[in-house]
């Protein structure tokens, strides 16, 4: 659509052009008549009026093309452009201008509604609730999953009192909700945070089921499991089946007299089969210590102290100390020394030369502690803390998975890698620190 001036002002000084020439005649005439001067005079300011009136029509008409222009923006609606005559110079760039701010505002507009489709179909297809609420804490947008949770129809415009989901913008986010929706409970992880729009302040929630994800971890933590037993159930029972064979062989019949070498077989396959049962049962047992692991006795620690108690129980010709800083964890001081001696000891039976390396320092606002070694580094292995996986020789295989049940359960972490700058690996444990 194209807006376009009036072209009639041309003709006006066109008009008075005549009426001018004539006056200019009889005015350097020697002799004009009176009548005829007085006529002329009237004669050129008419015209004159006319030339006028037809300027002023031309500057008001090029106005209304800007102010219809500018209307047609407010409006949003920017596929309107102006053009004037070309020998209007400066009304011509004004309207380019114009125009160029048009076609800017319509390019950003088509982008703006295609990324608005793209959010609309990626919030489609997400399996978590995501719900915006704007104007006074009212539901302004809702997804599919959204609308599928909440089991109604028509949702926007409501509150989240009224929706009964007020409480869990006090939940932490992270925080698992438990509801029960058609009939059937479900666990959701909340996340909630503030919007600012147009000057105006809302809040997002996103409510993610997480029960498939669950159930994986909990299948793949059973396949593991499964893999571990019967891999340790299989190297008892092995032994065991053989022996009970071998007895039946030897074992001498009724009325025989047992020979002392055949006396000495029957007891060393008697100690196998005692040796292996007794394995089991601390296999059984190692796997209750990890069910009935105790809760932890959290208070504000000196990592300092810790340490330093750790080194002059191992043997501080075992291990040295490198950096330290003055650090304070909120952790159970018992329990963490018990993982510190579990993996200084690995670090010692690494087969490093070297003295087992203890640092400790603040890093990404936690306490971080390091246990350095120059040992043969870590296998290739994703099994490291699975219960009972073992690569020592005599090993029992519940260190590694003891000592991140216990860092977990007080919000920590417990990383193995191997080191970048040598040979050996670097266990490192992270607790929440505690301010002085």
């Amino acid at each position: 659509m194209t807006l376009r001036i009036d072209q009639n002002f041309r003709w006006g000084w066109l008009i008075a052009l005549p009426g001018i020439s004539a006056l200019l005649l009889v005015l350097l005439a020697k002799a004009p008549s009176l009548g005829a001067a007085t006529i002329l005079f009237l004669l050129v300011i008419l015209l004159t009026s006319i030339a006028v009136r037809c300027t002023g029509d031309r500057r008001h008409n090029g106005l209304r093309t800007i102010d219809g222009l500018l209307k047609t923006l407010v409006e949003g609606d920017y596929s309107v452009r102006a053009s004037a005559l070309k020998h209007d110079d400066e009304l011509r760039r004004v309207l380019g201008h114009l125009n160029e701010l048009a076609s800017r505002l319509q390019d950003e507009q088509r982008s703006q509604q295609e990324h608005l489709h793209l959010l609309s179909k990626t919030l489609a297809s997400l399996d978590g609730a995501v719900l915006v609420f704007e104007h006074e804490d009212r539901l302004v947008m809702i997804n599919p999953a959204g609308e599928k949770l909440l089991g109604a129809s028509n949702h926007l415009g409501l509150s989240a009192s009224e929706l009964g989901i007020e409480h869990l913008f006090n939940l932490t986010t992270g925080s698992v909700w438990c509801n029960t929706s058609q009939g059937k409970q479900i666990r959701l992880q909340v996340s909630h945070t503030l919007l600012r729009r147009r000057s105006k302040v809302g809040r997002l929630l996103v409510l993610q089921p997480i029960e498939q994800a669950l159930r994986e971890e909990e299948a793949q933590a059973f396949r593991k499991l499964l893999r571990v037993v019967s891999h340790e159930i299989n190297n008892s029972l092995a032994p065991i089946g053989s022996m009970a064979d071998t007895l039946r062989q030897i074992i001498p019949r009724p009325g025989e007299q047992m020979e002392e070498e055949l006396f000495t077989d029957m007891r060393h396959a008697f100690d196998v089969i005692g040796q292996r049962s007794s394995g089991l049962q601390n296999f059984i047992a190692g796997y209750a210590q990890l069910a009935r692991l105790p809760p932890p006795k959290s208070e504000a620690v000196s990592i300092n102290k810790l340490c330093d108690d750790v080194t002059r129980l191992i043997g501080e010709d075992l291990v040295e100390i490198g950096s330290r800083s003055e650090a304070r964890a909120q952790c159970d001081p018992v329990q963490v020394t018990q993982v510190l001696i579990n993996l200084l000891r690995n670090a010692i039976d690494s087969g490093g030369k070297a003295r087992v390396c203890l640092r400790w320092e603040m890093r990404d606002g936690r306490v971080a502690i390091d246990v350095i070694d120059s040992g043969h580094g870590l296998p290739s292995s994703g099994n490291l803390f699975v219960p009972f996986f073992t690569t020592k020789p005599g090993g029992a295989g519940i260190g590694l998975a003891l000592s991140r049940s216990i860092i977990e359960a007080q919000e920590g972490t417990l990383v193995l890698k191997n080191r970048e700058d040598g040979r050996g690996a670097i266990a490192t444990i992270t607790l929440p620190a505690r301010g002085n």
